[in-house]
C-alpha cells in the first residue's frame, strides 16, 4: 500500500511539472487581442436573485456605474420567487436607476431566472451577473472588442473574492486568483469549461440558436460552457475584466456551494463525456483528463496521510498505555522531539518539489494580482496562501467526498 501510494506521489509531481510548464508556456504565448473598443452594441445585464437582500444594491448600483453608454445598455433584475424582501428592493432600484427593469416569478432556479430575463432582453450582448458580487467600472469595455472575432460567443472575467478575511475566505481567495490564472491559460487553447456566473457575456444570437441555459443544471455556468465547446464556438477571458464576489465565510454555507459545484461538475462530465478525446483539442486531450486526475489523485495522498496519522497517534498512545506513562504531567516542550521530526521532514526529497511548487506559485499569485490591478495588498496574498497550503487538500478532499456520496445515491442538490 505504501508503495503504491509513493507511486502515486511521484506521478502526481511529474504530472504537476508537466502541467505546471505546459500552462506557464500556454500563458506566456498570448494571444495579440484588440483592446479598444470601437463598437458600443446594446447589452443586457441580467442579475437573477434568490434571497439576496442584503447584497442586491451593491451589485446593481455596481453595474451602473460601469464605464459604458447608459443608453447603450439596461439592468434586468429578475426575483426568483425570493422569501425576504429581494424584489421590494430591486423595485426601489428600478425607480432609482432609470436603466433597472425589475421583474419578479416563480421560484425555479438560477437557470429559469436567467432564461426569464433573456427572453425580455433587448441587449445584442448578453451578460449574466450573479447577485452576491461587484463590478469593476471598466470591466465591460474590456470585454467587449473579444466579440469582434465572431466564432467568439462568451467573454468570462477575472474573479476574485472580496476583501477576504477569516481562514475559509482566506482558501478561497488564493483558489480564486489561482483561477484567473488557469482561465486566461485556458482560453488561450479555447478550453474554457465554466463560464461563471459573475460577468460573463454571451451573444444573444447562441441562445437564440441553440436554446437556453439548461433549468435542471444546478452548475448551469458549466453546462453552457461545455455546451459552447461541444458546437465548437470560442470562449475568451478578459482578465483586466474584475469581478468580486462575496465568499461564504462560515463551514456549512462554503460545503454546501461547493457540494453543489461539484455535483454538478460530475453531472456535467458524464453528460459531455464525449467532449474526451483529439477531436475537440486541449480541452479533451489535455484539460479535462488532468482535472479528472488531479482530483483523484489529491484525494487518495490526502485520504491516505489522514488515514495513516491517525492510525500512527492511536498506536502511539497505546504504546505508551502500556507502560503507564502520565499524559496529563508530562506533556511538555521536548526539543529533541522537534529536532527529530524536522529531521524527518526536510530528508524527504519530495520537499524540494513542494518548496519550488510553494515558490512559483506564490511568485504566479504577485504577478497575477498585479497584471489585474487587484485592491489585494501582497502581504495579505501571502498571508493567505500560507492558508491555503496547509488546509486546501483538506477541504478539497471533504467537499468532493461529500458531492461523490450525493452523487452515487442520487440525492436531489437545489440551487
Amino acid at each position: 500500500m505504501i508503495d503504491l501510494i509513493r507511486i502515486i506521489v511521484f506521478i502526481s509531481i511529474y504530472l504537476g511539472l508537466f502541467t505546471f510548464v505546459y500552462y506557464l508556456l500556454t500563458f506566456l504565448d498570448r494571444k495579440k487581442v484588440e483592446n479598444k473598443i470601437t463598437k458600443y452594441p446594446f447589452v443586457s445585464i441580467i442579475i437573477p436573485a434568490y434571497n439576496e437582500q442584503n447584497c442586491l444594491r451593491k451589485t446593481a448600483e455596481s453595474a451602473y456605474a460601469l464605464n459604458y453608454p447608459k443608453d447603450k445598455y439596461e439592468i434586468i433584475i429578475v426575483d426568483d420567487g425570493s422569501k425576504d424582501k429581494t424584489y421590494e428592493i430591486a423595485k426601489k432600484l428600478q425607480k432609482e436607476l432609470p436603466i433597472v427593469r425589475a421583474f419578479t416569478k416563480k421560484n425555479g432556479g438560477k437557470g429559469s431566472a436567467l432564461n426569464y430575463g433573456i427572453k425580455r432582453a433587448h441587449g445584442e450582448i448578453i451578460v449574466s451577473f450573479d447577485a452576491d458580487s461587484m463590478v469593476t467600472p471598466d470591466s465591460l469595455v474590456y470585454m467587449l472588442p473579444y466579440f469582434y472575432d465572431k466564432d467568439v460567443v462568451c467573454v468570462t472575467p477575472a474573479m476574485k473574492v472580496y476583501h477576504p478575511k477569516g481562514i475559509l475566505q482566506r482558501v478561497q481567495a488564493i483558489e480564486y486568483d489561482l483561477g484567473v490564472f488557469l482561465r486566461k491559460v485556458f482560453s488561450q487553447v479555447n478550453a474554457v469549461h465554466v463560464t461563471p456566473g459573475p460577468f460573463s457575456a454571451y451573444r444573444k444570437s447562441f441562445f437564440d440558436k441553440h436554446g437556453g441555459y439548461d433549468e435542471d443544471n444546478i452548475t448551469e455556468d458549466m453546462e453552457i460552457a461545455l455546451r459552447i465547446q461541444s458546437l465548437n464556438y470560442k470562449i475568451e477571458n478578459s482578465p483586466r475584466s474584475v469581478v468580486y464576489t462575496l465568499a461564504p465565510k462560515n463551514f456549512l454555507p462554503l460545503l454546501k456551494q461547493r457540494r453543489r459545484w461539484y455535483f454538478g461538475f460530475i453531472r456535467n462530465f458524464i453528460d459531455y463525456k464525449f467532449i474526451i478525446g483529439k477531436k475537440y483539442g486541449e480541452l479533451g486531450l489535455f484539460i479535462l483528463p488532468l482535472a479528472i486526475i488531479s482530483i483523484l489523485s489529491t484525494m487518495i495522498i490526502t485520504s491516505y496521510y489522514i488515514i495513516k496519522s491517525i492510525i500512527d497517534t492511536i498506536n502511539q498512545v497505546q504504546l505508551y498505555s502500556y507502560i503507564g506513562f502520565d499524559f496529563i504531567n508530562n506533556l511538555e516542550f521536548k526539543s529533541y522531539l522537534l529536532t527529530l521530526n524536522l529531521y524527518r521532514v526536510f530528508s524527504e526529497g519530495i520537499l524540494i518539489f513542494g518548496i519550488f511548487f510553494f515558490v512559483t506559485t506564490l511568485i504566479m499569485l504577485l504577478i497575477v494580482n498585479k497584471k489585474i490591478v487587484s485592491i489585494d495588498k501582497p502581504i495579505s496574498t501571502f498571508i493567505s496562501y500560507i492558508f491555503f497550503i496547509f488546509l486546501y487538500s483538506l477541504l478539497f478532499t471533504f467537499w468532493w467526498g461529500v458531492s461523490i456520496i450525493y452523487s452515487i445515491s442520487h440525492r436531489r442538490i437545489n440551487w
